[in-house]
Order: structure tokens, then C-alpha cells, then sequence
């Protein structure tokens, strides 16, 4: 292992400062994706220290690690030996991008429902060739040294079960006998045989434990040494056996881990009947980006809702309010079609964007109501009324959405390089604003004169009310 790291060390550093700054190798444990050191001696890792972006000789670094790695595989790789290859990830560790768990009361269901999805995964063509490091969450066998009583000798001797499994730990790992108490703390005290005389569990065993009348009773006597081999570990998720079956997506693959947990269910329904005592957990990048979904749809609800509240107290009505915040719809047509357009992923930063054009176009709404009622209180009839004020609000509502929109067009359009992350982002609020502009000047003062009409009408057949219901 350590002849591989230095070769692959010196591979890399090869390619010059442009593309490496520092490079730390370590024989004998890898890092996984939730930051946990697993040790073995065919484990090594690297850890690569990219330059700063003003110094490197590449432009995405995600393209730059796939290239990295199809070079150490084609170069170092093996049938025996295999190369990961990825980016460190900030915040707080979430796993790998596809995280299924499969939980249930029956070992038996539990083992036989993750072999078969991850048999499938790896079949499936739809997914299978944008899928890394599958995982199906086989623990590795382990040989282990298990130690059985003979109850029948063990009960000629006059042994109990406590009692023989006493004399096996005090031959193992000695006896305790208690304390010695020194001036400032206190020292076990414990009686064993000599490390150095058990040179194997066969020689453990022919330690003499007991006086009988044939003679002296050895451990071995008592006790029946067997070697077997089980899984290294046993995963349990709320008192139930679990599997979990990871993998990562590949960057740029048109498929997301929604796209994969939206498969396992499929498939879960279809074997449920073929595996009762299983069923499904989803976790890793889909658990997290759901509870963000969730959490920041009731944020935005719950915003919604205030600006109800504080719109109809100004306007002095329940219907005008609800009129400006039909610009919200409009974001999202505009959203929906964009990213049908585009082809583009709806993340997390999408919906905070939805957020922001949401402000947006609900002040530029409020704007031009405002302009369109105080003429109409002036006397304006609603032809003139709405006349007036979109031709004074119309240049400031469109230059806001022309300059945010030429703004963010570069970080939407990927120049000089299109980042996942702000470039979901950027387009989504560009096509929400837009599409809410156009629909704000054209669909809000038609509403707000069909609502006048409609109020106008009413009090013609009820009487004149207050200034106030007629401003409203």
C-alpha cells in the first residue's frame, strides 16, 4: 500500500502547481462520507490540497477530479485494487448522494430485499451507468473464535454455567481481586497467567483450571473452541435490523437522488409481497434536501400569510390583497416554464430564489395599486385611473426587472463557468421575474378593474357607502 500512494503521490505532483498545491498520503485508513475513519491494512488515502482558483490551470474543479480519476484508474488501477476519487463537501457530513435503508424484523427479508435492489441498480440502464461507489451494505466477514460449554462434563465436575464461563475470563484476561488504594487513587488489582505461555487459543485451552480425582481439568476439558465466519457488524436502526445501500451520482448525470428513491419505492411496492418482514428509509442527500423543501415551504407560507395580513390592513380590504399576491402565481409559471426550458434541477437555492422574486414582484404590485386607487380616488374613472398610473409605473417596474435580469444572466448562462448550485439559482429568478413582470402589467389592473366594476355595481344597488369601501 504504501509503494501505490507514493507512486500515485508522485503522479499527481507531476502535473505541476497549476493543479495540486499539497499532497498528504496515509497507509492503513480511509476517510468516508460522514467524516468516519475506517482502518484496515489494504486501506490508504490521499488528501489533495487544490491551488487558489486565480492559480489553477483548470475551470471546474468537479470536471477537473473526473478527469483525475479516469487517469489513476486507467494508470494505477486493478481488478485488486480500486481508486476513489472525490471532493470534500462542506457543512456538516450528509453521506453519499443515494442513501436506502433497509429496516425490518426478519433477517431474512431484510438481507434478501437490499441484495435484490442493489442487484437491480446495477442493471437498471436508466441509472445504473450514473452510479459510484454502489454500496449494498454487506458488513465484511470476520473470522471469529467462539467458545462453547460442554454441559455435560461441565456438570460431572460439578460446574455451573456462571462458573465455567468465570474460569475461561480469568484465563483469557486474568481475575479481578480488588483494590489498592495509593495516596491519591486507586490501583485494580488483578491475577493472570503470563501473556508470554498463551501463545494461542489451543494453549489457553490446555491451561489447568480444576483438581479432580483423575487428575488435573484443564480448560479444554470444559470447554469447546469452534472458529466461525460472521459479519464484522451487525446494523440495527431502531431496534430493527438495517442494510444500507449507498452510492454517489456522477456530476452532470441526468438523474438525482429523488430520481433513485423514486425507483426503490416502485420497487419496494412490487417485492413487498415477496419480502413481508422489509421496508424502505430514505436518507443522505434526499433526507436533507426534503426537510429543506420542507422547512422553507412553511416559511414561505407562513410569509405569505403575514403579508395578507398586512396589505388588507392597509388597503382597508380582503380583495385587493389577494389580488397582489396573485403576482406570487405568476413567479411560479414563470419558474416552471424556465426550468421545463433549461432542463435544469430545482434545488434548495431554487426555492430561496422563489423567495426572492416573490418580494420582488409583490412590491411591484403593490406599487401600481396604490398609484391606480389614489387616482381613483381623484376622480380618475378606471379606464384613466389605470392609464395614468401604469404610464408612471412602467418604466421603474421594468427597468428593476431589466437590471436585476442582466445581472444574474452570466451566473444563469454559466459564463464564464456554470455552477450547480448559483446557476440553478440565478435562472430560476431571472424566469420567475420575468414572466411575473409581463403577466404584474398586464393581468393585476385588469383584476383591479373587474374588482371595481364588480364594487361599483354593488353600491349601486345597495346605497352609497363610506369613502372608505370606496376606496377599496
Amino acid at each position: 500500500m504504501d509503494e501505490k500512494l507514493r507512486a500515485i503521490s508522485l503522479d499527481l505532483l507531476e502535473d505541476g502547481p497549476g493543479y495540486s498545491s499539497s499532497i498528504a498520503a496515509f497507509a492503513g485508513f480511509i476517510v468516508n462520507e460522514d467524516y468516519d475513519e475506517e482502518y484496515a491494512r489494504n486501506f490508504g488515502t490521499l488528501m489533495v490540497s487544490l491551488p487558489e482558483k486565480d492559480e489553477r490551470a483548470f475551470n471546474d474543479p468537479l470536471e477537473h477530479l473526473e478527469q483525475v480519476h479516469a487517469r489513476l484508474v486507467a494508470a494505477h488501477g486493478s481488478k485488486d485494487f480500486e481508486i476513489r476519487v472525490r471532493a470534500e463537501k462542506e457543512g456538516p457530513p450528509t453521506g453519499k448522494d443515494v442513501n436506502i435503508q433497509v429496516v425490518g424484523h426478519n433477517d431474512q427479508d431484510v438481507a434478501g430485499l437490499a441484495d435484490t435492489l442493489a442487484a437491480e441498480l446495477t442493471s437498471e440502464p436508466e441509472l445504473a451507468p450514473y452510479l459510484t461507489q454502489l454500496d449494498a451494505g454487506r458488513a465484511a466477514p470476520a473470522r471469529v473464535m467462539r467458545l462453547s460449554i460442554d454441559s455435560e462434563r461441565a456438570g460431572e465436575l460439578g460446574l455451573m454455567q456462571g462458573q465455567a464461563i468465570g474460569l475461561a475470563a480469568a484465563v483469557m484476561d486474568g481475575r479481578y481481586l480488588g483494590k489498592f488504594r495509593l495516596n491519591d487513587e486507586e490501583i485494580d488489582i488483578k491475577v493472570g497467567l503470563d501473556p508470554t505461555r498463551i501463545v494461542s487459543p489451543d494453549a489457553a485451552l490446555m491451561t489447568p483450571v480444576l483438581e479432580d480425582l483423575a487428575g488435573a481439568v484443564r480448560l479444554g476439558d470444559v470447554l469447546q473452541l469452534s472458529y466461525l465466519s460472521e459479519p464484522s457488524e451487525l446494523r440495527r436502526y431502531q431496534r430493527l435490523r438495517s442494510r444500507v445501500i449507498t452510492a454517489n451520482i456522477e456530476t452532470g448525470a441526468p438523474i438525482s437522488a429523488a430520481s433513485v428513491v423514486a425507483w426503490a419505492r416502485e420497487r419496494d411496492r412490487d417485492l413487498g409481497a415477496r419480502f413481508p418482514g422489509a421496508h424502505l428509509i430514505f436518507g443522505g442527500e434526499f433526507e436533507d434536501t426534503q426537510r429543506s423543501f420542507e422547512s422553507l415551504t412553511r416559511a414561505f407560507f407562513v410569509a405569505v400569510l403575514l403579508i395578507y395580513l398586512i396589505l388588507a390592513v392597509q388597503f382597508r380590504s380582503y380583495a385587493q390583497p389577494a389580488l397582489i399576491l396573485s403576482t406570487v402565481m405568476f413567479a411560479i409559471i414563470g419558474v416552471v416554464f424556465g426550468k421545463l426550458l433549461s432542463q435544469s434541477l430545482f434545488t434548495v437555492n431554487s426555492f430561496i430564489a422563489v423567495v426572492g422574486v416573490t418580494g420582488v414582484v409583490i412590491n411591484d404590485a403593490l406599487v401600481l395599486l396604490s398609484f391606480i386607487n389614489r387616482r381613483y380616488r381623484e376622480g380618475y374613472d378606471r379606464f384613466n385611473a389605470i392609464r395614468e398610473s401604469v404610464n408612471l409605473r412602467l418604466r421603474p417596474i421594468l427597468l428593476t426587472t431589466l437590471t436585476t435580469s442582466l445581472g444574474l444572466l452570466p451566473m444563469a448562462l454559466g459564463i464564464p463557468s456554470y455552477s450547480v448550485v448559483w446557476g440553478s439559482m440565478a435562472s430560476t429568478f431571472v424566469a420567475g421575474l420575468a414572466a411575473a413582470t409581463i403577466l404584474t402589467i398586464f393581468v393585476v389592473p385588469v383584476g383591479w378593474d373587474l374588482l371595481m366594476q364588480w364594487q361599483e355595481k354593488r353600491r349601486r344597488a345597495t346605497g352609497p357607502t363610506s369613502t372608505a369601501e370606496h376606496a377599496g
